[in-house]
């Protein structure tokens, strides 16, 4: 089986998407996934929302899923309820902008809040009631909310706190799985049990085992082999995002090279470099 693998557009915050997408096109990728950096690409403007979807259609680029707005006083799990709000209406703003683009995805993270010095039960519940609502609005529009499994050391990042979210919303709700992610934490697996047949999206980077490194696929130390043989072994038949690094030069050669290698890493006969952990 040959997956889709796509490219998200998020690397590169400070610069417009409509600079960034001719770079995408460039390295072979036919599915983009939109970020949305205030610098980048802001969904709450109409006028470049029609931009971008008139730049896709003539780039042949298909918009796949959009990386909902996150972080700061964005946060889904927020002790203040105004925070959670504006969470939710930015991601549900971001719902209606891959909605008019043609995508169907709308990847969110549970939370961004680091655990320590948390009341994490009370957080994990706040992000539970959250994401109902946005689950429950996606479905009505014809979207798919999908949770993204985060880092380990943030409220969600643990398999089972990731689970308890899971089974308190929506089954319309999907997963994301994050290869960076769950190899921090050691919890591919875990985490591939805990979503089950809910998996409908990968975001892949490589990193060197001590940080989010953002690396190609094949430049670290993860087990890619692995990798393709547990998505094999599900039937997985979504999207492989790449989430990569800024650009440090030519972008164009950079998203070039790093989807020929994940081509590689990621078909049947993927490499497993020395050390490598899944």
């Amino acid at each position: 089986m040959s997956w889709r693998i796509g490219i998200s557009s998020g690397s590169c915050a400070d610069w417009p998407i409509l600079d960034i997408l001719p770079a995408l096109q460039a390295s072979g990728a036919t599915g983009v996934e939109l970020g949305t950096p205030p610098r980048h690409f802001d969904p709450w403007q109409d006028q470049q929302v029609t931009a971008v979807a008139a730049c896709l259609e003539r780039m042949s680029l298909q918009a796949v899923s959009i990386h909902a707005p996150f972080g700061g006083m964005l946060d889904l799990a927020d002790a203040n309820p105004h925070h959670r709000h504006a969470a939710i209406g930015a991601i549900l703003t971001a719902a209606h902008a891959i909605k008019r683009l043609g995508g169907q995805l709308v990847i969110v993270h549970p939370s961004d809040l680091e655990r320590h010095g948390q009341d994490v039960d009370a957080r994990l519940a706040d992000s539970a009631r959250s994401l109902a609502i946005l689950s429950e609005n996606c479905r009505l529009a014809g979207l798919t909310l999908v949770l993204e499994t985060p880092l380990p050391h943030l409220i969600g990042g643990q398999p089972d706190e990731f689970a308890w979210i899971l089974n308190r919303i929506d089954h319309s709700a999907r997963v994301c799985l994050d290869t960076g992610h769950t190899a921090l934490g050691r919890s591919w697996h875990r985490f591939l049990e805990v979503a089950g047949s809910r998996v409908a999206h990968v975001h892949a980077s490589d990193n060197r085992g001590q940080s989010d490194d953002h690396l190609p696929p094949g430049e670290g130390t993860i087990d890619w082999r692995e990798i393709v043989r547990t998505l094999h072994a599900i039937d997985f038949a979504g999207w492989i995002m790449l989430e990569l690094q800024r650009p440090r030069d030519d972008a164009a050669s950079y998203f070039k090279h790093a989807f020929e290698r994940a081509a590689t890493v990621l078909s049947d006969d993927g490499f497993r470099p020395p050390g490598a952990t899944p």
